[in-house]
């Protein structure tokens, strides 16, 4: 648990000296056009229904943290490696789930990876303890989403719909399938 915990803290200052960097960059006129990564973070919401029980609407935070291998010029598709952390401790019970996936990324306006309209899909797992004992469960999603410029970065919006198959060690006592969205912000390395 603290080397999950140590490797998120790690992530969160590897995204704040970017930051420092893209200020930096920005500010001494740098252009942009060689960048070779997006680093990014979300927050999402999404309706959560599983199979067979009622739905209800999930908050995902922390942070989602996005790291894009930016293509080069002309080229369309881009791999995005994400990893996600829920942590819970509502009723002195700890859990925490610990979502790696790779998303590919097609971009679908001559804005290419800096702006406009992209569609994406992905897969990964989810892993972690749930309360009743540590377990793994599949994840695949599909979404679209919009990348708006903002100074040396870009906003970034995505809706999308995702499938969790069970896993009773997670808690997860069912499919379920969310809809719902996440709002971040990207930053290029």
């Amino acid at each position: 648990m603290r080397k999950l915990f140590s490797g998120m803290v790690l992530a969160a200052l590897a995204l704040s000296a970017a930051t420092g960097a893209q200020a930096q960059q920005h500010h001494t006129g740098a252009s942009m056009a060689g960048a070779k990564h997006e680093l990014g973070v979300d927050l999402g919401l999404a309706y959560v229904k599983p199979n067979n029980v009622s739905g209800g609407i999930s908050l995902q935070t922390p942070v989602d943290v996005r790291f894009g291998f930016v293509p080069r010029s002309g080229k369309k598709l881009m791999w995005e490696p994400r990893l996600t952390l829920n942590f819970n401790t509502v009723g002195g019970n700890t859990t925490y789930l610990f979502t790696p996936q790779v998303n590919a990324l097609y971009a679908n306006t001559p804005g290419m990876h800096r702006k406009g309209m992209y569609f994406t899909g992905g897969a990964g797992l989810v892993m972690g303890d749930g309360g009743a004992g540590s377990g793994t469960a599949l994840k695949l999603e599909a979404g679209i989403g919009w990348r708006k410029p903002y100074e040396s970065a870009a906003w970034r919006y995505e809706v999308g719909v995702q499938y969790v198959s069970a896993s009773d060690n997670l808690g997860l006592f069912a499919d379920y399938i969310a809809i719902g969205g996440r709002i971040g912000i990207s930053l290029w390395h």
